[in-house]
């Protein structure tokens, strides 16, 4: 019993010294914020250094953008998945591949939204990379990517490339 009443009068003492002597410290804790665990942080199960390197943009926030031409769509596909289906305007640029041309058509967006076949949008990020580095400063990435696109319902054409030279034809939907 006498070792339990001297263990809770230790830990009180370190409470009221720790609480005490917080606002001293180089960088003291905010109190009143909620504590969350690193692994509740965004990004919490990547390798340091491997984080997104661009910011995400949900369907929702970028499906106006391109009903009314406001940013410009990159397809970090490859060339097959761009032809069945991709957002209406958007720039087929696959990772790996020169942006020159691409930038040629991109230059003229405040925003560019850039998307890829798998939710966690490793080849959009890798793509946006590029982008960022050959100067576009609003470059994001979009949330779910294609899937999350054709989810919502937004808008989309299929057929190769325009900047190929061929034309694409829209499919019907288009969001509500």
């Amino acid at each position: 019993m006498r070792l339990l009443l001297q263990a809770l009068l230790l830990a009180a003492a370190g409470a009221a010294a720790g609480l005490a002597l917080n606002p001293l410290s180089p960088r003291p804790a905010r109190l009143s914020a909620p504590v969350r665990s690193a692994a509740e942080a965004a990004g919490s199960c990547q390798l340091p250094g491997a984080g997104p390197v661009a910011p995400r943009i949900t369907v929702g926030e970028a499906a106006p953008m391109c009903l009314a031409c406001s940013a410009g769509f990159v397809d970090a596909r490859s060339a097959a998945e761009f032809a069945a289906g991709h957002v209406p305007g958007a720039v087929h640029l696959a990772p790996g591949e020169s942006p020159t041309a691409a930038l040629l058509r991109l230059e003229k967006f405040r925003t560019v939204v850039v998307y890829d076949g798998d939710p966690f949008a490793a080849q959009a990020e890798a793509v946006a990379g590029v982008l960022r580095a050959r100067g576009l400063t609003d470059v994001r990435v979009l949330a779910g990517s294609w899937p999350a696109w054709t989810a919502a319902g937004a808008p989309g054409e299929s057929g190769p490339c325009p900047g190929c030279g061929v034309a694409s034809s829209r499919l019907p939907e288009a969001m509500p």
